[in-house]
């Protein structure tokens, strides 16, 4: 078994290049080099800029935003890139190749089938406050917590409080929160668990910065498994901003998914795999859970889709390309967050322009307005391909959904943008079961009622002199947001 050592403090080669970075600047300022040697750093680091930017594979826009920075600061800019910059870790690759091939060892490859799944999907959250408040009671063995936010407010509080009686009854507990995303939660938030013997940990802390690329690597899944037989993934983290008791008009509009059968086990990898690199535990301590199937109990087929730097490839990414490649009819997308790729990007078009029902539902402002003008380009020229823009007016839609010909239905944390495709820890799930897509496509058809269509005059302002600026400099810097 390959353990997780090593990511939990600055690595030699990042310390390295620190060091060498630094005597470089410090040795040009000082004039101690000559100007041969000079001109050599500085072609290197921008022949080293381009490479790593032309393999990225993010988009051709992201040369228009690293190359000048590489002509004229060529030092500082492959440093960051070399600290920032990176997608992929291969040691990681090949640590989280080893639990599965583990847990396959262990028992069968991973059964997506057999699965009962419940839309959470009520207008203020409180299916999903509901299913963990049940959940959360009724485990008997353990509980794994993934999040980006953890809030410090009344759900946030709560949630603490029932896992804390869960552990001081014996029960496994482990919560797993992002460094930046949950970044300023106070200690005495999550200190009641910790004292009945809970599980914290914090993923990839940006300072101290532990390993390179760490700072940009952000985990940004959502998954809660209760001993190994019901899940729930979505795109609610944990606060009253998604979810809560009452309605609130500051509420995110977002939906969850309940999953009870062998799927859970699959998501409870995903989750072993996180917790092991962030706390740098050897895998193996986890057997018996990843040893664990559940029995069939349901018709749907649930299948785990897992990606991030830790990933040979981009799965996720691989899966929408296949989708929308293949569709027939209908292609349905709702985003907060709408930055595709190049290549989705033209699929999407290309559907839109054979006739295809391609229909894009975001938000009519997010809760991120630089990414509202970066979207603006794709909307425009989707809408000339003849593709339906819908935006959703009464509050911020925040749910994560992808349905391909009614037949395919994507779940899951990741927004369809390129930081969630090609930088983040994100899970998703393709759902083939008829029943709950149907479910969900009436869940879609009551928020386009709540939705205005695309119209030029929602983009007056981008016709401005600031606006258009504003926009361009948005499309260019996509691939960072």
């Amino acid at each position: 078994m390959v353990p997780f050592k090593g990511y939990g403090r600055l690595t030699r080669s990042t310390t390295l290049a620190l060091a060498a970075a630094a005597f470089v600047l410090g040795a040009e300022a000082a004039g101690l080099v000559p100007p041969d040697l000079t001109l050599a750093i500085a072609v290197g680091c921008k022949v080293y800029v381009l490479l790593r930017v032309l393999r990225a594979r993010i988009s051709p826009a992201y040369l228009l935003l690293w190359g000048p920075l590489a002509w004229f600061f060529p030092v500082p800019t492959a440093l960051v890139l070399f600290v920032f910059g990176g997608r992929k870790h291969v040691a990681l690759a090949a640590a989280k190749k080893e639990v599965n091939r583990v847990a396959w060892r262990l028992c069968d490859a991973p059964d997506f089938g057999g699965n009962r799944c419940r839309l959470l999907g009520d207008r203020h959250g409180r299916d999903t406050l509901e299913a963990l408040r049940a959940q959360i009671r009724g485990a008997k063995r353990r509980i794994s917590i993934a999040t980006y936010i953890l809030s410090d407010d009344a759900v946030g509080r709560e949630l603490i409080r029932l896992l804390a009686e869960r552990a001081r009854a014996g029960v496994e507990v482990r919560l797993l929160v992002d460094a930046i995303g949950s970044f300023g939660i106070p200690l005495r938030l999550c200190r009641p668990l910790r004292r009945a013997g809970g599980e914290i940990a914090r993923f990839n802390p940006a300072l101290p910065m532990r390993g390179k690329g760490s700072a940009n690597w952000r985990n940004h899944r959502k998954i809660a498994v209760f001993d190994g037989q019901a899940a729930i993934i979505g795109g609610q983290n944990l606060g009253l901003r998604y979810m809560g008791e009452t309605p609130s008009n500051r509420r995110f509009r977002d939906c969850s998914f309940l999953i009870e059968g062998p799927t859970a086990a699959a998501l409870e990898s995903v989750f072993i795999a996180d917790w092991c690199q962030a706390t740098d535990e050897n895998p193996m301590k986890f057997a018996p859970a990843l040893r664990e199937r559940s029995p069939h109990i349901g018709p749907a087929r649930v299948e785990v889709i897992a990606s991030g730097p830790d990933c040979e490839e981009d799965p996720l990414w691989d899966a929408y390309v296949k989708l929308f490649s293949e569709c027939r009819e209908s292609i349905t997308v709702v985003t907060p967050y709408f930055i595709p790729d190049q290549t989705l990007f033209t699929l999407l078009a290309t559907a839109a322009r054979a006739g295809r029902h391609v229909k894009i539902m975001v938000p009519r402002r997010s809760d991120h307005r630089l990414l509202d003008f970066a979207r603006r380009w794709y909307l425009r020229k989707l809408k000339e391909a003849g593709a339906e823009i819908l935006f959703f007016k009464p509050d911020v839609l925040h749910a994560k959904l992808v349905l391909v010909d009614g037949e395919h239905l994507v779940i899951g944390s990741a927004n369809l943008d390129m930081r969630s495709l090609f930088l983040n820890y994100e899970v998703g799930a393709v759902v083939r079961d008829a029943a709950m897509v149907a479910e969900v496509g009436t869940l879609i058809a009551g928020w386009e009622k709540e939705s205005t269509r695309y119209t030029e005059d929602l983009f007056r302002r981008s016709r401005t002199w600031l606006g258009r600026t504003v926009e361009n400099i948005s499309h260019v810097i996509a691939p960072l947001l």
